[in-house]
């Protein structure tokens, strides 16, 4: 019998979706997202994004009213949650950073060193 597919796993070894570490200070491409994620333009990508997971959670439903085996329609669901999980980090890529930018950011000591 196969392996289980876990989502933690198979994006482990992508690095433009590995979690990043939280480095101090907002960088300048956060300062950049943040600013998209304040746009009109992001709305309207975020309702289509929303449009598309919809239409992915709608696959095994054709898919059933087809006749399809439980086999395809457990590979869909595999690939739709996976699907949705890129999505949802990207997604979180935008709101992170505009979390990121709102923060206060601490402001550098003397020395040039952040000051509590």
């Amino acid at each position: 019998m196969g392996q289980a597919i876990r989502p933690d796993k198979f994006f482990a070894d992508i690095p433009s979706l590995a979690e990043s570490e939280g480095a101090s200070g907002v960088t300048e491409e956060e300062k950049i997202l943040a600013g998209l994620a304040e746009s009109g333009g992001w709305k309207i990508l975020r309702e289509f994004i929303e449009r598309v997971k919809n239409d992915l959670d709608n696959v095994n439903t054709a898919a059933i009213s087809q006749g399809a085996t439980f086999e395809e329609i457990g590979k869909n669901a595999v690939v739709v949650g996976l699907a949705k999980s890129v999505i949802e980090k990207i997604i979180n890529k935008v709101s992170d950073a505009k979390e990121a930018n709102e923060r206060p950011q601490q402001s550098a000591g003397p020395t040039g060193q952040s000051g509590v």
